[in-house]
């Protein structure tokens, strides 16, 4: 059996977990599966440029993010900008496109929509036969994942799968699987959270979130002057750990600073509340855990359509400044039912086994999965 190709870009960290997520699927079922960044095959230029850059924008300029979306978010054949980041993108990962024709994969499936639009360009013109299977890692739609060669979407929920019909994409190519993630989020235990202790525990994920802004959050938190144990994560950020080791906050404030941790899951199962950027792969996380969600930071125009479906849905609520979060949380530990109306919104929405979905659509052709 030729390995399952699982390709992802390393723009941002959710195309990245979501491609190890299926790996983790494929590894237990024992099929042979290549996990590849396809930046890896262009030059270390054009990888800075898309991968770090990206970084670099989506923390400190969200007008850029929103003027990139929507010159990119259009139809291909009325868009010359369009056609012409296409061009310029595909040029740059001639080594993987003679890769793939060389190996011949007979199934890739792609978790971002670069690896996606030069998969689909080869299969357009003879250069690629294989099928061609596509995880679209937001809860809204972007045109850019959108191809006629597409075998399959697997999809996070009904706002992609509006929007994919919209387009003309035929019902049978969409399977409603949600967005993969590790196999111990399928695994955790939803007892349902003890809402009415006296102090709230409120998981603080900052590893992505300007290092003022995370200051100003916490300050609005120990205003509050509620009992409130705080987890704060940032991950590799280590010039926010060093800020707040030296950050003096309100006595009422239990801070715990951790860096990066591997045990993402349990603090999430653990906490009254998370607060965290609305990026696809975390707050998918977050629903398999049941955790009610204060939105922050949102990057246009992915992750504000992200926040707007968890506002949808009730599992959360877009905190558009500081003392926003402050007002929030301060309405949460007067009214807990509020948090516990969150908590089963979220794991009504859950895909927690959503990697074992894909594998098994990508391995048997079955039509869907089933919430």
């Amino acid at each position: 059996m030729r390995p399952v190709h699982i390709v992802y870009v390393s723009a941002g960290n959710g195309h990245r977990m979501a491609a190890r997520a299926l790996r983790e699927s494929f590894d237990h079922r024992a099929v042979p599966n290549v996990i590849m960044d396809i930046l890896d095959f262009s030059s270390d230029l054009f990888k800075w440029s898309y991968s770090d850059v990206y970084a670099f924008v989506s923390e400190h300029s969200h007008l850029a993010c929103r003027i990139m979306y929507e010159l990119t978010d259009k139809n291909r054949e009325a868009s010359v900008a369009l056609r012409l980041f296409e061009k310029i993108s595909t040029e740059n990962v001639k080594k993987f496109m003679r890769y793939i024709a060389e190996n011949e994969p007979k199934k890739c499936i792609c978790t971002h929509y670069f690896p996606l639009n030069v998969l689909s360009r080869m299969k357009e013109e003879g250069l690629y036969r294989g099928e061609i299977y596509t995880v679209i890692t937001d809860f809204g739609l972007r045109r850019m994942w959108v191809k006629d060669s597409v075998d399959k979407y697997f999809i996070s929920g009904d706002r992609v799968l509006s929007g994919l019909l919209e387009l003309g994409v035929p019902s049978e190519k969409i399977a409603m699987t949600g967005i993969p993630v590790s196999q111990k989020y399928s695994v955790l235990e939803r007892k349902g959270r003890n809402f009415h202790e006296k102090k709230l525990s409120v998981l603080f994920v900052a590893s992505s979130i300007p290092n003022a802004l995370a200051l100003e959050i916490l300050a609005a938190l120990s205003r509050t002057g509620l009992p409130l144990d705080v987890t704060v994560v940032t991950g590799r950020n280590r010039d926010l750990l060093t800020d707040l080791e030296n950050a003096v906050f309100g006595e009422t404030l239990s801070l715990r600073i951790l860096g990066f941790v591997n045990n993402l899951e349990v603090l999430m199962s653990e906490a009254s509340v998370l607060i965290t950027k609305p990026g696809g792969l975390t707050v998918s996380e977050a629903l398999c855990a049941a955790t009610p969600m204060i939105l922050v930071n949102p990057i246009p125009k992915q992750e504000t359509n992200n926040s707007a479906y968890l506002q949808e849905k009730g599992a959360g609520i877009l905190a558009s400044t500081a003392p926003d979060v402050e007002r929030l949380i301060s309405g949460f530990f007067r009214n807990r039912s509020i948090l516990a109306a969150m908590e089963q919104a979220a794991s009504a929405i859950a895909f927690p086994k959503a990697a074992d979905d894909v594998a098994e659509i990508v391995l048997e052709g079955k039509k869907g999965a089933k919430k």
